[in-house]
């Protein structure tokens, strides 16, 4: 008997009749009520599972795998409920559709960490259904009621009678029953595989070289493109002599683009060789007059000087009592400015998408994280609809927020449209990467705290800096409210304040910004984190008891706890030797960390990184111990190393060797505690980066008595030991 093979993105009740006719496919139908998303007819149609005839369990996965497991979560989940054999489930990649949308952002799209907590109770029902339509299918053989029958290990079983048969064996008389319409999820007491941590399933893909990048896709007659673009923000390509290039071996064609070069081979390498052969002419436009640097002193003054201003007056997100009458009559004082620069996300695989543009349709093969947002992009480029463009996922050599951004998909299909029919494989270069990058924005903290002989905050003024990211191409957007990236982290209301007051001023800049791994909390926790520690100094107090005293949320306190007690918190230290501690709550979790660090002539030593979290449930506890790993590793690489400078519109920055990452040698040893609160679901991906960089500071600042208050520590006289 035949496969019927079904796009899922596709379906419709055609093919599901089709699919049920030939008894191969398992596919059902989801109500749209409580799950968003577009449906005609009242129906939001779902396929996210298919049994093959030979019982092979295939799950769709609607997010990019970045790195993050999700590829492995998302089986996971439907897997459990379905009751299938670990050993023989598979995973596929969507395409790009409203019927894949996380419930939580009503989007396709992967950030925020919400990969799990999003799809979390959708797939469990998806598996929930399917169960019931293979024990129906058994039921009826057995002449049984279905509510007796149940699923483990890729059979359904009859208790009673001690039957079973493999799901191999029912598909073919399941996918002709109706899905039931309402489950019952499994219990979690009887959960084999969430909270456990079965064997991740793309690693030994990675490992053998069978996962597909866009970089690794190879189509008959593709061809391979290189690009160079202006290098000055909003810069336009004047001219260009391609002659020489032209005539090189393997090159196919040369393409003038609005702001860039493109060079179309029969090889990167010889496109790559060819580009630089091109004569190139920049019109570098208004941004050839910005510099970085120039921009941080501006930032600084506008968190210092009342009078600046940026973008228009400062904006407030926190006003609690008045804070300059109890700044005024504190003793006990601490201010001072904390910095962060633009930061590059840097991922190992460099953009890359392939296009192919022919007879009004478009075909997209890439990592990105948002699918819709690349197939919605790419149809209002070539002026077609959405539904003519096709977009193949791949994995992502890395992401942290860079490929949600479709210009790396724009580009290919400017390309791929200019030689119709042949798929075009772009791929930045790392330099180009490196310096046409949606980066992390910069951003100053201007803070004034005071404390009391018992240790309370008495008042606490955070003025924060920097360009807005959701503003970003729509100024305005928020009216008088902050942007709420530009707060996220300093307004959570973790500590008892007696005053307070919390301002944004914007302040926009040419150089292009774009999500990055935690977004806002990234910098403002290391600003809070630091100066609760300065506070808690200049109250004379321990900064763990410090913190702890003035929380009145026993979720938080018992994380704060946790790390502490796993990090040997108060116990001696040798000279030389400190530690740090930070709390960061953010994308639904809470994560403390405590950094242990000897320094010795401004070098400094990573010597441990404790962290507890609070995620309300760890659906994969190993993948959760290796998200918070990534995270610090992500955080601390900025903390030492990240910086990106423009000087007259351009990054200076272009490959590793001028913007390196932390080495193997110099990561800490690594400490994770899971704390099963019971609580809500939160995620994970992010909130394991912002404490790094302030536990790290302020165990520098107990074991040398130095304060670190701008980053990154290479610019400031710190090395790694």
């Amino acid at each position: 008997m035949s496969h019927v093979h079904i796009r899922p993105w596709l379906i419709t009740r055609r093919s599901l009749l089709q699919a049920a006719g030939s008894g191969t496919l398992l596919a059902w139908t989801l109500p749209a009520k409580g799950y968003g998303g577009a449906a005609g007819d009242g129906e939001l149609l779902r396929a996210y599972l298919s049994i093959e005839p030979d019982g092979t369990v295939v799950i769709t996965t609607p997010d990019a795998e970045l790195g993050q497991g999700i590829y492995t979560t998302h089986a996971l989940l439907i897997a459990e409920e379905l009751g299938a054999d670990w050993d023989r489930v598979r995973v596929r990649f969507s395409g790009a559709g409203e019927v894949f949308s996380n419930p939580q952002k009503k989007l396709q799209a992967t950030g925020r960490s919400m990969g799990a907590t999003g799809y979390y109770r959708l797939l469990r029902e998806v598996g929930a259904m399917a169960r019931g339509q293979l024990c129906a299918a058994a039921a009826a053989r057995w002449q049984v009621p279905a509510g007796e029958c149940d699923t483990e290990s890729h059979r359904v079983e009859h208790a009673a009678s001690g039957r079973r048969l493999a799901f191999a064996e029912l598909v073919a008389d399941a996918v002709r029953i109706a899905p039931p319409d309402q489950v019952t999820l499994r219990d979690p007491a009887r959960f084999r595989l969430i909270g456990r941590s079965p064997s991740r399933l793309e690693i030994p893909l990675h490992a053998s070289g069978r996962s597909d990048f866009a970089v690794d896709v190879q189509l008959p007659g593709m061809k391979l493109a290189a690009l160079k673009i202006c290098p000055t923000f909003g810069g336009r390509l004047k001219s260009m002599d391609a002659e020489a290039a032209g005539q090189m071996a393997g090159v196919h064609s040369v393409h003038a683009l609005e702001d860039a070069v493109a060079v179309v081979a029969d090889s990167w390498w010889e496109a790559q060789r060819a580009l630089q052969q091109v004569k190139v002419e920049w019109d570098d436009g208004e941004a050839a007059g910005f510099d970085s640097q120039a921009m941080r002193a501006g930032l600084k003054t506008l968190v210092t000087d009342r009078d600046a201003r940026g973008d228009g007056p400062p904006r407030v997100a926190v006003t609690i009592g008045d804070v300059n009458v109890a700044l005024a009559d504190s003793p006990r004082r601490v201010e001072g400015v904390y910095e962060v620069p633009y930061l590059a996300h840097a991922t190992m695989e460099p953009m890359s998408c392939v296009a192919r543009v022919d007879n009004g349709r478009c075909e997209l093969w890439s990592g990105t994280q948002g699918p819709m947002r690349a197939r919605d992009t790419a149809a209002a480029q070539l002026g077609i609809s959405p539904e003519q463009v096709t977009v193949h996922r791949c994995f992502s050599g890395g992401g942290f927020g860079r490929r949600w951004q479709p210009d790396f998909v724009e580009r290919a299909v400017d390309v791929a449209r200019r030689v119709p029919g042949v798929p075009v494989k772009l791929i930045f270069s790392r330099e180009e990467d490196t310096r046409h990058d949606y980066y992390r924005p910069a951003y100053a903290c201007g803070f004034a705290g005071s404390v009391d002989a018992a240790g309370e905050i008495t008042a606490l003024q955070l003025r924060v800096a920097g360009a807005s990211l959701f503003e970003f191409g729509r100024p305005g957007a928020f009216g008088d409210r902050p942007d709420p990236s530009s707060v996220s982290g300093l307004n959570d209301g973790i500590y008892r304040i007696g005053s307070a007051l919390i301002d944004w001023s914007p302040l926009s800049t040419p150089v292009p910004i774009g999500v990055w791994r935690a977004v806002g909390h990234s910098q403002n926790g290391f600003f809070m984190e630091s100066i609760i520690d300065e506070l808690a100094h200049a109250a004379g107090k321990d900064p763990y008891e410090f913190r702890r005293a003035l929380m009145e949320d026993e979720r938080r306190r018992n994380v704060l706890d946790t790390v502490a007690k796993a990090a040997d918190w108060g116990t001696p230290l040798a000279e030389g030797h400190g530690r740090g501690i930070a709390i960061m709550e953010g994308y639904g979790s809470i994560v403390a960390q405590v950094a242990e660090v000897s320094v010795r002539d401004r070098r400094i030593k990573l010597e441990r990184m404790v962290t507890a979290i609070d995620c309300g449930m760890a659906v994969h506890p190993d993948n959760v111990r290796a998200q918070m790993e990534g995270g610090i590793v992500f955080g601390l690489t900025a903390m030492v190393h990240g910086a990106i400078d423009v000087e007259a519109g351009r990054v200076r920055q272009g490959n590793f060797s001028d913007y390196p990452l932390l080495q193997l040698k110099d990561t800490p040893r690594f400490e994770t505690v899971i704390i099963e609160s019971g609580e809500q679901m939160g995620g994970v991906g992010e909130p394991g980066l912002p404490p790094a960089a302030p536990a790290v500071a302020n165990a520098v600042f107990a074991a040398c008595g130095e304060r670190i208050r701008a980053l990154p520590l290479s610019r400031h006289g710190w090395r790694l030991a």
